[in-house]
C-alpha cells in the first residue's frame, strides 16, 4: 500500500508549491536526482570545455546520452560496454569514467545493492590501480554516502575508516577532506553533533585548501545548521556569509549558470537562522529567495524539510492557520513513514501554533503525542546508537586481536588477551545493564509524572471548556455539540463505560438517536473515530481506578472499564500512556507521585 503525503504552501509572490510522495515514488525521485546530479556534471564539464569538441569525440558524448536516458532497460549494458570499449580505446579519460560510473548509477536507482557494492569495488581497485585519487576518493566516498543512505551506518563508517587510512598512507589531500565530510554525515545521524562539527570544519578547510568548492559549500552548510542548533545565531549568520561565493566558483568550475540545490539549501540554512533570531523582514527575502530557486528544481530529498522551515516562518509572521495546516501535514506524513523522531518534532511545534491560537483542548492532545512519539523516538535512538557502538566496538576488538596475534606470534598471549577483553566487556556489559535498569526506573516515574501532569492539565483545559459551554445558550450551540454533551455525560457513568460493546449503534440507541449523528458528533468535537473516543474514556476511567483502588486486581480494572480481555486492556493502556498499567501501579506504589 503505498503512503502519500500532500503538501502544499501557498505564497504570495510565486504561488503554489505542492508534492506528492509515496515510499516507491520517493525512492524513484531519489534515484533521479542522483541522476539529475550526475547527468549535470557530466554537461556541465562538457560546456565549460566546448573548445574541446565534447572532449574530443562527439560520437562518445551522444552514446553517453542515449545510455541514461535508457538505464533502467537492457539496452543499458550494451551501451555502456560499447562506450567503454570506445574510451579506452581512444584514451577519453572523460568518457572512461562516465561509461565505468554508469553502473554504479543503474544499481543505485534499481535498489540493487550487493550490484552496487561489487561495482564500487571494482572501480576503487581500478582507480588505484591508476593512481587516479580525484576519480578514486569521489567514487570511495559515493559508496560510503550510499551505504549510509541505506541505514548501513556500521558498513560505512568501515567504509571511511578504510578511505582515510588509504588517504593517509598515500598522502592524498582530497581522500582525507572526503573522509573528513562523511564522517561528519555518520556522526550528524548518530546524533554527536560536536564530533561532526569538527569533521566538517576539517572538511571544509581541505575542500578550500584543495580547491573542491562544492564540498567547501556542503560541509558549510552542516556547519550552520549545527551553530544554528547550538543558538550561536551570529556565528552561523557569518558563516553563511561565506558560502555563495564557494557555489559561485562551483558553477564557473562547472560551466553552470545557476546550481539550484545548493542554492536552496543555502537560502534555507540562512532562513532558518533568520526566524530563530526572529527576524522577519530578512527571514522573508530568504524565503522568497529559497521558493525562487526551488521552482527551478525541486529536490526530492528537500521538501520536507523545506516544507517544514516555511511553517516556522508562518509562525514568525503570525500566519499561525497556515503554520497549523503544513504541520499536520507534515505530522501525518511522519507517522505514515513511523518516523517518531519527526513526529515529536512536528507535534510540539503545532502544539506551541494551537496554544497561540488559543485551542488550549487540541494544543494538549498535541502536547501528549509529542510526549508519546518522543519517548519512543529517544528509545529507539538509544537502542540504535548502543548497536552501533557496540558492533564498532566489537569490530575493533577483534581488529586489535589480529594485530596483537600478528605481532606477537603467540597463541598463549593471544588466548590470554582475548578472555581479559571478554571479561571486561562483561564487566561493561553488566554495567550498561545497570545503568540502563536505573535510567529506564527513572524514565518510567518521570513518565508516571508527566501523564499525571497531563491529565490534570487535560482536566482543566475541559473544565475551561465546559465553563464556557455553560454560560452559550443551548439553542445556539449546534446539533453535535448538544449530542457530544449527552454522550460526555452518558460516557461518565461507570455502569455505561462497563459494557464491552460500546459501538455507535448501541451509543445511538441509548441515547435515542442515529448512529450517524452519533459519529459525526464525536468526530466534529474530538477529531477521533466512536472506537478511538470510547477506548480513550475507558482507559481514563482506568487509571482512576488504579490510582484510587489499589485492592483491585488488573483483570477485576479490566472488566470494570469494558475491555474484552485483560490483554485488550494492556495494549489500549500502553498505546495512550505508553507505559503498562502493571508498570504503572507498580511505579506509583513504590513511590507515590502528588
Amino acid at each position: 500500500m503505498y503512503v502519500k503525503l500532500i503538501i502544499s504552501s501557498s505564497v504570495s509572490r510565486f504561488g503554489t508549491i505542492s508534492f506528492t510522495c509515496s515510499r516507491t515514488i520517493l525512492k524513484w525521485m531519489r534515484s533521479c536526482m542522483t541522476l539529475f546530479l550526475v547527468m549535470l556534471l557530466f554537461v556541465g564539464s562538457l560546456r565549460a570545455q566546448k573548445q574541446d569538441g565534447y572532449f574530443g569525440d562527439s560520437t562518445l558524448y551522444a552514446l553517453s546520452m542515449q545510455m541514461f536516458d535508457s538505464i533502467r532497460t537492457p539496452a543499458f549494458f550494451d551501451m555502456q560496454r560499447r562506450g567503454l570499449e570506445r574510451a579506452v580505446a581512444t584514451g577519453s579519460k572523460h568518457f572512461d569514467y562516465v561509461f565505468r560510473s554508469a553502473m554504479l548509477s543503474r544499481y543505485e536507482m534499481t535498489g540493487d545493492k550487493p550490484g552496487f557494492l561489487r561495482a564500487a569495488d571494482g572501480l576503487i581497485a581500478h582507480y588505484q590501480a591508476q593512481a587516479d585519487d580525484s576519480l578514486l576518493y569521489s567514487t570511495w566516498a559515493r559508496r560510503a554516502d550510499r551505504l549510509l543512505m541505506w541505514g548501513d551506518y556500521v558498513d560505512a563508517v568501515l567504509s571511511l575508516r578504510g578511505m582515510a587510512d588509504y588517504a593517509r598512507r598515500h598522502r592524498h589531500l582530497f581522500g582525507q577532506v572526503n573522509a573528513d565530510f562523511y564522517f561528519g554525515q555518520c556522526y550528524l545521524s548518530n546524533g554527536q553533533d560536536s564530533v561532526a562539527a569538527r569533521h566538517y570544519r576539517q572538511a571544509m578547510a581541505g575542500a578550500i585548501r584543495y580547491g573542491s568548492p562544492g564540498l567547501a559549500a556542503r560541509s558549510g552548510f552542516n556547519l550552520v545548521n549545527i551553530l544554528q542548533g547550538w543558538g550561536r545565531y551570529d556565528e552561523a549568520l557569518a558563516l553563511s556569509d561565506s558560502l555563495p561565493a564557494y557555489i559561485h566558483q562551483w558553477e564557473v568550475m562547472k560551466g553552470i549558470a545557476v546550481n539550484p540545490v545548493l542554492r536552496v539549501q543555502n537560502a534555507m540554512y540562512r532562513l532558518k537562522v533568520l526566524i530563530s533570531r526572529a527576524d522577519l523582514p530578512a527571514a522573508t527575502a530568504w524565503r522568497d529567495t529559497m521558493l525562487l530557486y526551488n521552482n527551478m528544481y525541486a529536490d526530492p530529498s528537500q521538501q520536507e524539510e523545506l516544507q517544514y522551515t516555511l511553517a516556522r516562518y508562518e509562525r514568525l509572521a503570525g500566519n499561525n492557520t497556515e503554520a497549523e495546516r503544513i504541520l499536520r501535514m507534515l505530522a501525518d506524513y511522519s507517522r505514515s513513514r513511523g518516523n517518531q523522531a519527526r513526529m515529536a518534532r512536528y507535534y510540539r511545534s503545532l502544539a506551541d501554533v494551537l496554544r497561540a491560537e488559543g485551542k488550549y483542548a487540541e494544543a494538549a492532545d498535541s502536547y501528549h503525542l509529542y510526549a508519546g512519539a518522543a519517548d519512543s523516538a529517544q528509545t529507539a535512538a538509544s537502542n540504535a546508537q548502543l548497536n552501533r557502538l557496540s558492533r564498532l566496538y566489537r569490530l575493533d576488538e577483534l581488529e586489535q586481536e589480529k594485530r596483537v596475534a600478528l605481532a606477537e606470534q603467540s597463541r598463549a598471549r593471544t588466548l590470554a588477551g582475548s578472555a581479559l577483553t571478554v571479561a571486561v566487556l562483561l564487566l561493561a556489559l553488566c554495567v550498561l545493564l545497570v545503568v540502563h535498569h536505573r535510567r529506564l526506573r527513572q524514565k518510567n516515574r518521570e513518565l508516571v509524572a508527566r501523564i499525571r501532569s497531563q491529565e490534570e492539565a487535560e482536566r482543566r483545559a475541559e473544565e475551561a471548556a465546559r465553563q464556557a459551554k455553560t454560560e452559550q445558550p443551548a439553542d445556539e450551540l449546534s446539533r453535535e455539540m448538544q449530542l457530544f454533551r449527552r454522550l460526555q455525560a452518558l460516557l461518565a457513568d461507570a455502569e455505561i463505560l462497563r459494557q464491552p460493546k460500546l459501538g455507535r449503534d448501541e451509543l445511538a440507541e441509548i441515547l435515542g438517536t442515529n448512529r450517524t449523528y452519533v459519529a459525526d458528533a464525536i468526530t466534529a468535537c474530538t477529531q477521533k473515530t466512536v472506537s478511538q473516543y470510547v477506548s480513550d474514556m475507558r482507559v481514563k476511567h482506568a487509571r482512576y481506578l488504579l490510582d484510587h483502588h489499589p485492592e483491585m486486581s488488573l483483570a477485576d480494572i479490566s472488566v470494570a472499564c469494558g475491555f474484552l480481555s485483560q490483554s485488550n486492556f494492556t495494549r489500549c493502556y500502553r498505546i495512550y500512556y505508553s507505559i503498562t498499567p502493571g508498570e504503572y501501579r507498580k511505579l506509583v506504589t513504590e513511590e507515590p507521585v502528588d
